[in-house]
């Protein structure tokens, strides 16, 4: 079994990327790449362990298309959700 850490290691590189291989992995059935791309971009944005620059360009592909975030909404300006406490 895959332990914690090398789980995070793989998804934050398959984010950065935007594997499409590694998300299809991940949502099987009948969910399509948009779709996929669109949860990868979601879940790049909200993750601190990945560039700001790249995060940032998540948020702004998502706001082109009209998409939210995971939850909220985008916080103001140039900030990024972080990691409380």
């Amino acid at each position: 079994m895959e332990d914690i850490a090398e789980f995070v290691r793989k998804r934050n590189e398959a984010l950065v990327a935007l594997d499409m291989d590694w998300a299809r992995d991940r949502m099987p059935g009948s969910t399509t790449d948009e779709i996929r791309l669109m949860a990868m971009h979601k879940a790049r944005y909200e993750c601190t362990g990945i560039a700001d620059d790249l995060r940032h360009d998540s948020r702004k592909w998502l706001q082109e298309r009209g998409f939210q975030r995971l939850v909220d909404d985008f916080l103001p300006g140039e900030e990024l959700p972080r990691v409380e406490g």
